[in-house]
């Protein structure tokens, strides 16, 4: 097997300089980094995990579990929890799980051994009292779990404050009519405490609330840019009469705009589009999109900073932790 010293010979530098550069470090060249990362590859060298774990008792490695890499809410999450991490000694493991039950249960399951200290998970289908049976006694954080009495520590998006602003914008600039796209309809007041369930119930209660709209003015979608693509497509069809729509999240937004764009329909001057999330393409978008912006750097600050402390002891004896994020209006120019 390959060694740390293997990589620093063929690379030409120093085992303390490709030991820095391989635990993620900055402060080092491009090339120099590529050199060592292509000798690593090259004489087939791994990280021995276990090796530190046996002499520190800790392995170094934080896991992010989440749904999807294919969302930019995901990927740049998961750059802020690994940004955050690198700054306490840590490195992160980015697991998907693709948003299948039996996958996340897996997963689970392989992260929770001393190849991990502590666990990020974003759960989508399997509940919170389910959980310690997947992972025993790892410390763990929780990303947008609602649960009543959580048995963890979690970091949840401040929803229904975020729906409620959003709303409130669009009735101040005018709009009389919103859709909510990516949502679905609830007969009753019950809704999961994981997964998009507790987001499309919550969006669906602010609509209520600003008077823009009811229980039924919802257009379900796949939660991806061809989703909101199709949905366009859907609306212009039923011809329902709405003037605005929020989007679950700003990927639905994407191809919410270009399906109108393909079939002549101006934003915001026939229809206004508002998104959710902030992810970092929206910047880009044309028009530049209206969304509620997620403090995605604040959610991963706190949860390393809550993992940590669990992983080090230091909050033993106190009860699971509940912390909001923050969150702030875009004023783009879809909406």
């Amino acid at each position: 097997m390959a060694t740390l010293r293997d990589v620093a010979k063929e690379a030409g530098v120093s085992v303390a300089t490709a030991s820095v550069v391989l635990r993620g470090e900055p402060g080092f060249k491009e090339e120099t980094r590529k050199r060592i990362l292509a000798a690593a590859e090259k004489v087939h060298y791994t990280a021995n995990v276990s090796a530190r774990f046996l002499k520190q008792g800790s392995s170094g490695m934080l896991a992010f579990v989440v749904p999807e890499l294919s969302n930019p809410y995901f990927t740049d999450l998961a750059w802020a929890i690994s940004q955050e991490a690198q700054k306490r000694g840590y490195q992160t493991l980015v697991q998907q799980t693709n948003a299948m039950a039996s996958s996340e249960r897996d997963v689970l399951k392989r992260v929770s051994t001393p190849m991990c200290d502590g666990l990020i998970i974003n759960l989508h289908n399997v509940e919170e009292s389910e959980l310690r049976s997947l992972i025993g006694e790892h410390p763990a954080v929780l990303f947008e779990d609602y649960s009543e009495h959580p048995r963890y520590d979690t970091v949840a998006l401040p929803l229904a404050s975020a729906f409620r602003t959003a709303f409130q914008y669009l009735k101040q600039q005018g709009y009389e009519h919103v859709g909510i796209v990516g949502g679905r309809a609830f007969e009753t007041d019950e809704f999961a405490s994981t997964g998009r369930n507790v987001g499309s119930y919550l969006a669906t209660q602010a609509l209520i609330e600003s008077g823009l709209g009811q229980r039924s003015d919802t257009i379900p979608c796949a939660w991806t840019a061809d989703g909101g693509a199709k949905a366009a497509v859907d609306i212009m069809q039923a011809d329902l009469g709405y003037d605005a729509f929020f989007c679950m999240n700003d990927l639905i937004a994407f191809g919410l705009i270009r399906g109108f764009h393909d079939m002549g329909v101006r934003v915001p001057q026939d229809k206004a589009v508002f998104g959710f999330d902030g992810v970092s393409p929206s910047a880009y978008s044309l028009p530049l999109l209206s969304t509620i912006a997620v403090d995605y750097e604040g959610m991963a600050r706190t949860a390393v900073d809550m993992l940590v402390e669990r992983i080090k002891g230091d909050a033993d004896g106190i009860p699971p932790r509940h912390q909001t994020a923050g969150f702030r209006l875009v004023r783009g120019e879809s909406a």
